[in-house]
């Protein structure tokens, strides 16, 4: 084979990476919300402020976690702790309000991706209660703590993806 046609096909393989990165940049919004009326003041939709509020509130009745006496329970969220309706003498956190989580394309509407309860700790801090995939062998449902990095009744931007950090990603300087 002619030299020019090994350079035609190697510069042909390249061709779909190069266009890979020209798709529309995505980013992923986070909000932490203690009201349906607080998320809907934020500019989000009703429909998608209501579902992620009973999203939280399912996963909060069925996954929150959960403690064989009072004392444990304030231990870990102070006063914001109530006896389970369902199951007498197991304590349960308040659920103090919800995560919403959504995926913003350039020029389309935010999608809504999903939501999880939200609680106060004794310090004053906030906790979500969330999935981890990864966290442990019944992957499927493993929930775990980790601190809320945003402000009560507001939205931010947390990360990207698309060309933008995949160019990051392989220009040497970063991960």
């Amino acid at each position: 084979m002619k030299r020019s046609r090994q350079l035609a096909l190697i510069a042909m393989t390249q061709v779909p990476l190069l266009l890979a990165g020209c798709g529309e940049e995505e980013k992923l919004r986070q909000g932490f919300y203690t009201s349906v009326e607080a998320c809907k003041s934020d500019g989000n939709s009703d429909e998608v402020c209501s579902k992620a509020m009973q999203a939280a509130a399912e996963a909060h009745a069925k996954e929150s976690p959960r403690f064989g006496s009072r004392d444990e329970c304030i231990r870990n969220y102070g006063d914001n702790c109530t006896e389970n309706p369902q199951q007498h003498g197991v304590w349960m956190p308040l659920l103090t309000g919800f995560m919403l989580s959504q995926l913003l394309h350039s020029g389309r509407a935010p999608m809504y991706t999903g939501a999880n309860p939200v609680y106060r700790t004794p310090d004053g801090r906030y906790n979500e209660w969330y999935r981890n995939p990864g966290g442990s062998p019944a992957a499927a449902g493993f929930r775990q703590m980790r601190a809320v990095e945003v402000a009560p009744n507001r939205a931010v931007t947390l990360s990207r993806s698309g060309f933008g950090s995949s160019a990051y990603g392989h220009s040497g300087r970063g991960g």
